[in-house]
């Protein structure tokens, strides 16, 4: 009876250890800009489209998320989830512009004249990493448009004041039917061509099991790659290359009184790669407001004294088929 019980604990231990998670799902906070200032005010084409969504994209968003709330279609609430009134958000709406901008708004047009300025958003989502295939895929649960103005804009200072207008969760209790006094229709869909870049940055229980696979599978060749800035690799070794550190040392030699240089050699491991740049196209919605976004493809990143983060060069597309 006791050999019995042995073997079935030996089982159960084994295919416990077999079981290996292959993904993992983490609910997270990500507040995305996408607005460019220098784009819109000097009207410089030369900035980087895929960092912000342009004008008319940024602006049909924000035009069909107020007009379904002054329509009250749809509920809205504040941080605490506790539920607004649209007049309370006009109302703030309408001090924030005085105090900043010493700007007086009529009550009836303030909604349409913040339109422009709806340019950030904080999303709350459901990310899930896949460890098997490298891939991504995020289910936005709730957001929160910002409105943000601009003080000033030089190279290296943003000079904004921002405002958190409402928070809009997606469940059945949140969209108002059967409305008379509304007439609905169904709108298409407004598909965002855009890349939105946004960070991810990975913790415990994503970490370890996430970068591990992508030196396993980039380093065995079983991934194809591209350098971040989306150009082919023309050799293997150019990968290979990715995980090798390079560095000059400089040594002072006492007895000559001299400084010779010699070049330092360290691998890159797992355990460096400490977040993700993602870059992801949006869909919008204008009937139930929601935000679909397709992560299309995302870089590794390395803490870096210089910046925050430097990328290891590596971009790594997106393997989820919708």
């Amino acid at each position: 009876m006791k050999l019995i019980s042995f073997f079935l604990t030996l089982l159960s231990v084994s295919l416990l250890f077999a079981q290996e998670e292959t993904y993992s799902i983490e609910y997270e906070n990500h507040k995305i800009g996408v607005f460019n200032p220098e784009k819109d005010i000097y009207h410089n084409l030369l900035i980087p489209k895929q960092e912000h969504i342009t004008g008319y994209f940024r602006e049909e968003m924000a035009r069909g998320i107020l007009q379904k709330v002054k329509n009250k279609e749809i509920k809205i609430y504040d941080e605490r989830k506790r539920e607004l009134s649209i007049d309370s958000v006009i109302n703030q709406i309408i001090v924030f512009e005085q105090q900043h901008f010493n700007h007086t708004l009529k009550k009836e047009e303030v909604l349409d004249f913040i339109i422009p300025f709806v340019s950030a958003y904080d999303f709350e989502e459901a990310v899930r990493y896949d460890y098997r295939n490298l891939s991504i895929e995020k289910t936005v649960l709730s957001y929160c448009p910002y409105l943000v103005r601009y003080k000033g804009f030089e190279e290296d200072n943003h000079d904004t004041v921002q405002m958190p207008l409402f928070r809009i969760f997606f469940s059945k209790n949140d969209v108002v039917k059967d409305k008379k006094d509304v007439k609905t229709e169904t709108l298409p869909l407004l598909e965002i061509p855009d890349t939105v870049r946004s960070l991810l940055t990975l913790k415990y229980p994503v970490k370890m099991p996430f970068t591990f696979s992508v030196f396993e599978q980039v380093k065995n060749k079983k991934k194809d790659v591209l350098h971040s800035d989306g150009s082919p690799f023309k050799t293997m070794q150019e990968i290979d290359d990715l995980f090798v550190l390079v560095n000059t040392v400089f040594v002072y030699d006492e007895d000559t009184g001299k400084e010779t240089s010699t070049t330092v050699y360290s691998d890159i491991l797992p355990e460096d790669i400490e977040a993700l740049r993602i870059g992801e196209t949006w869909t919008f919605n204008p009937n139930t407001l929601e935000i679909i976004k397709k992560v299309e493809y995302f870089l590794p990143l390395m803490p870096s004294s210089y910046d925050a983060f430097r990328t290891l060069d590596l971009r790594i597309l997106n393997s989820v088929k919708r």
